[in-house]
């Protein structure tokens, strides 16, 4: 899900950590950051440090008996300064990441949305890291992890963590009762965070009294093909038409080419990756085709050195002239081969392979590096959100085929199958399946139609996963019909309506960035709501106050 990337989006940072420029950012920006550039003495910063709770491996041991698999330590950060008694808990999921690089942005900085709702509540605000990621594993993940180490990494277990933790929960500064028996607690996360937030809601309803899920994609697919639409018509939208056609074009030439036979396909990948390039398969240089792409779904056509627009700024400009193409681009009119040709002499394309692909293409240079694009990830991060998404959710992000696609139909299926295969070669089923159990997890968790009481659900107009989500547009989708007056609490709504809003002109978990203008109407929304929910929460009777 290019996690690392959205969490730097939402800290104001471009992916190589240098801040967003201003002129990228919304005019609301000002008033948005009212605490930060006050003009009166600010208290020290809370020291918050990291914690660790020990969880059971595996919740659902036969007669409760947690000990079989033994234990594990799960990391957490705690903010309790903004604490009054009678505040609710927050806490915001991390989710398929490290959270060391974002909690104290989350809990400190005042341009965090999660701070600002913390503060606004004068709750307790808690970042939880989940199981297998960052320092919160069992095992020790690498390439070599066996695929029986992962038995216990499942969505199921990981929001049992959620639940065993809330239920010992206790601060030493502060003498009410924390848990949920006493105390709302408000889960917040975007992406597989947010699906997480309903989840928790509708599975442990006495644990989470109210979500907030920004682009959650709750239905598990095999074929998610649809993550490519939004990023045609955001292109178009933003001026970029002329672009999307020409990469259109291209790839439909470089399909073409690719079926010819090896010869062909060898030339074509040493003009594109540099000496060693022929030796990749031609679905791992469908694979390297991709990477313009890679930052849309958290910058859109933005994001700093390896950003969409200038890609297209590169395609779109004719060299020997210096003139810009058309609304129709230059295929059109120069032929494909032109287009193919700019994009091959494109001299980031080669740096943002290396960077997103984690290898070594030499493009331009005349020695031979190592150009591997069929590889296994190494990254841990990587790994374990592999062995998710490949034995729960799908989420293959194939090829478009048709009118509007802008990745190699060797980008397949097939080949998405493939790859978690060549990730954990030795894996069988039950353990890891032939294909993902999409339709098994959809039946326990709801998919499209999951509609928990207290929870609000937010997704951006160009949001490759809003496909996914239960505001979905897609052909395949219910589109339930949407609203965003606070429903009452408690009370569930049937699958053809939701308590949602789709921020115009946004993409993947926009709303949470607050140097973004059109996500504040989405956060009011659900505060407004929240509002009205925690006046309706009762605290079980018995144990302390």
């Amino acid at each position: 899900m290019n996690r690392k990337f959205n969490l730097l989006a939402d800290m104001g940072l471009l992916p190589d950590g240098t801040p967003m420029e201003e002129e990228l950012q919304a005019p609301q920006i000002a008033e948005m950051r009212i605490a930060a550039t006050s003009n009166r003495p600010k208290p020290p910063k809370e020291n918050i440090v990291e914690e660790y709770v020990s969880l059971p491996i595996d919740h659902f041991a036969k007669n409760r008996d947690y000990t079989q698999q033994g234990s594990f330590f799960n990391r957490f950060w705690v903010a309790e300064s903004a604490y009054k008694p009678g505040g609710p808990v927050f806490l915001y999921d991390v989710g398929e990441a490290d959270a060391k690089p974002n909690a104290l942005f989350r809990l400190q900085n005042e341009t965090s949305f999660f701070k600002q709702l913390v503060d606004k509540y004068n709750g307790v605000g808690i970042v939880w890291e989940h199981r297998y990621y960052g320092n919160s594993s069992p095992e020790l993940i690498d390439v070599n992890t066996p695929p029986e180490a992962f038995k216990f990494l499942t969505t199921e277990q990981s929001l049992a963590d959620v639940d065993k933790f809330a239920r010992q929960f206790k601060r030493q500064n502060i003498k009410n009762d924390l848990t949920p028996d006493k105390t709302p607690w408000i889960f917040v996360g975007g992406s597989y965070p947010a699906m997480r937030a309903a989840f928790m809601r509708d599975k442990y309803p006495n644990t989470i009294f109210a979500g907030y899920a920004s682009s959650a994609p709750t239905e598990a697919k095999i074929d998610m093909s649809s993550y490519f639409e939004p990023i045609w018509k955001g292109m178009n939208r933003y001026g970029f038409g002329n672009c999307s056609r020409d990469i259109n074009a291209a790839i439909n030439l470089i399909d073409r080419t690719l079926d010819r036979g090896k010869d062909a396909a060898a030339n074509l990948k040493d003009q594109f990756l540099g000496v060693g390039g022929a030796n990749n398969s031609n679905a791992g240089f469908a694979d390297a085709l991709i990477t313009p792409l890679n930052l849309w779904q958290s910058y859109g056509i933005d994001g700093g050195y390896y950003a969409l627009r200038l890609f297209c700024d590169w395609i779109e400009t004719d060299p020997a002239t210096n003139k810009i193409a058309g609304a129709d681009g230059w295929a059109k009119s120069k032929g494909a081969n032109f287009t193919v040709n700019r994009w091959a002499s494109y001299p980031r394309f080669v740096q943002g392979v290396n960077y997103f692909m984690d290898t070594d293409c030499v493009g331009k240079e005349t020695y031979k590096g190592n150009c591997n694009l069929d590889k296994k990830f190494s990254d841990p991060t990587m790994i374990a959100w592999t062995w998710q998404y490949c034995t729960q959710w799908g989420f293959f992000q194939s090829a478009n085929l048709g009118p509007r696609q802008l990745v190699s139909k060797y980008n397949s299926l097939q080949h998405q199958k493939d790859i978690c295969h060549r990730q954990f070669p030795t894996a069988r089923a039950p353990l890891f399946p032939e294909w993902p159990r999409t339709d098994l997890t959809n039946k326990i968790f709801g998919g499209f139609d999951l509609r928990p009481s207290n929870v609000y659900w937010s997704g951006g107009e160009f949001d490759p996963w809003r496909t996914l989500s239960p505001l979905s547009i897609e052909p395949f989708a219910p589109k339930p019909q949407s609203f965003t007056r606070p429903p009452t609490c408690n009370d569930e709504l049937d699958d053809g309506e939701i308590f949602g809003y789709v921020i115009p002109n946004a993409q993947h978990c926009y709303d949470f960035r607050t140097n973004f203008g059109p996500g504040e109407p989405s956060r009011r929304f659900f505060t407004d709501a929240l509002d009205r929910w925690l006046k309706c929460f009762k605290p079980k009777k018995g144990g302390r106050d």
